[in-house]
């Protein structure tokens, strides 16, 4: 025996898959300049066959469909192919709730997002609410307050979040194949502040937010390095492990504290919006390794990016995240609102961080040892960078080279 209401659901969301691609299609061809285009009537081809799947779907689906719902559904799944932050908001979600729902906003620690319907945790803050409760960057979240998140878009599961704050919501989590069950305390937790500490015979600054409230602690700490009384090596570990989001003004200030001149820009398309630099004299200099994994985005990427052009400094770990966008808010007839990238910030050399950055020294599974084999990878990563900085690294040894 089957369940309708299951067979029901699956062929609502088979038709919605459906629908996607065709209005990704057409918002793509849309912006493609008029002389790209292959025929003067492209778009209306594509709008075309989208209404006819759409007429098929609702005349021929077991039950009646809301028209309003299939056409969300298309527009989310739209935004979806264009970058994990841009993202379609309904009329149903207030002004005042914007700054809660949208992607890359905070909660008890935990940064959501989606990518190809699927929900996960792209940051977990040190010291938060999500790190005591067992949370970890890369989980699936199945399951949020009873809800799959097949079935929400990222701006409902930050409502659901949102709408806990002061109490504890349930989720369901997946990890390395593994369901567990996770109660999350969405409470506010003080702000994280920069701080080093000694790692392998190195100082490490870890730079756990990247906000304007971090830049006066980096450069009182980075100063207490610089000092020649303080007996260390004219070298440093930067940790950007899992720093997801912030504030790109910060990111550049931080990166100003090891390099002078031009930093970066903000451009959208072919058009200058600001320019980012530093005419005072560094803070720090010396030697400085990177550590980066596919968590470090948006702000943090553009620290890494800056300090790797600008003072020198390797990147050591996995690829990036890859997105360092700035989004636009614009408003429909009907109340809902689409924000999407419109603008991409740049280190030094202008080029648009949209793409992941590349480490100087990969450091993944593939590279263990036998006696490393059951080390975690972020540990490996602090290794590696340890052993760079120390001269005993393949990339420590091109160099000298």
């Amino acid at each position: 025996m089957t369940d309708p209401d299951r067979t029901r659901r699956r062929f609502l969301g088979v038709s919605i898959l459906v629908l996607l691609p065709l209005v990704a299609g057409v918002l793509a061809n849309a912006a493609r300049p008029a002389d790209d285009e292959p025929g003067a009537d492209s778009l209306y081809k594509y709008l075309a066959v989208f209404s006819e799947t759409l007429n098929l779907v609702r005349q021929n689906y077991v039950e009646s469909t809301d028209l309003g719902t299939l056409l969300a559904g298309a527009m989310e799944g739209s935004t979806d192919a264009l970058d994990p932050y841009s993202i379609f908001l309904p009329a149903s979600v207030t002004t005042a709730e914007e700054p809660q729902v949208l992607p890359g906003v905070r909660h008890a620690g935990l940064i959501v997002l989606k990518d190809r319907g699927v929900a996960y945790a792209a940051a977990v803050e040190a010291g938060s609410a999500a790190e005591r409760a067992g949370l970890q960057a890369g989980d699936i979240l199945s399951i949020v307050a009873g809800h799959p998140t097949r079935q929400m878009p990222v701006w409902a599961i930050n409502h659901e979040l949102a709408s806990a704050a002061g109490s504890d919501v349930e989720l369901e989590i997946v990890r390395s194949g593994e369901t567990k069950k996770v109660s999350l305390p969405v409470e506010i937790v003080p702000f994280p502040t920069p701080k080093v500490e000694e790692t392998g015979g190195f100082p490490m600054l870890s730079l756990p937010r990247i906000d304007l409230a971090a830049v006066a602690p980096a450069r009182t700490l980075l100063a207490t390095l610089a000092t020649p009384a303080a007996a260390r090596p004219a070298k440093l570990i930067v940790d950007l492990r899992g720093v997801s989001g912030g504030e790109p003004e910060a990111a550049y200030a931080l990166a100003g504290l090891f390099a002078q001149g031009a930093l970066g820009d903000l451009k959208e398309k072919d058009k200058l919006l600001k320019s980012f630099r530093n005419d005072a004299a560094p803070v720090y200099q010396g030697e400085i390794a990177v550590l980066v994994d596919g968590y470090t985005a948006g702000a943090a990427e553009i620290v890494a990016a800056a300090l790797r052009q600008s003072a020198g400094a390797k990147l050591v770990g996995l690829p990036s995240f890859g997105w360092a966008g700035e989004r636009s808010r614009l408003d429909l007839s009907n109340g809902a609102r689409l924000l999407v990238t419109t603008a991409y910030f740049s280190a030094a050399d202008g080029k648009p961080l949209l793409e992941s950055l590349a480490p100087d020294l990969l450091v993944d599974d593939f590279g263990r040892r036998f006696a490393e084999r059951e080390r975690p990878l972020s540990q490996l990563i602090l290794d590696r960078a340890i052993r760079f900085l120390a001269g005993e690294s393949e990339l420590a040894e091109k160099k000298a080279a």
